[in-house]
């Protein structure tokens, strides 16, 4: 499946959000003080923005968030010189980093 064009910026997650996710898009990027946080959260916010393009179909948000989620190891992959995170390693990062 085609994702959508939506940056993985601030900005583009902004203006492709739905408007009732906005205040909490904003909140949790005014308290972001880490710039690993910084990425794990604009990650979480860009699948939300590519999962809503589908609107109310369910088969096809879930097929949207399937191919964002392998969009996103892909990124990972490439950004860790193309070691590949396990499920698991990838879950103990994002609670490591809300932890902080």
């Amino acid at each position: 499946m085609d994702l959508p064009d939506i940056p993985r910026t601030i900005g583009g997650i902004a203006a492709a959000l739905r408007p009732e996710l906005q205040p909490r898009f904003w909140d949790e990027v005014r308290r972001i003080d880490h710039p690993d946080a910084a990425g794990l959260l604009l990650d979480d916010w860009w699948r939300q923005a590519v999962v809503d393009t589908a609107g109310d179909d369910e088969a096809a948000r879930a097929a949207l968030e399937d191919a964002a989620d392998l969009h996103l190891i892909e990124v990972a992959r490439e950004e860790s010189g193309g070691r590949a995170m396990t499920h698991d390693e990838a879950m103990a990062v994002i609670s490591e980093a809300r932890a902080s």
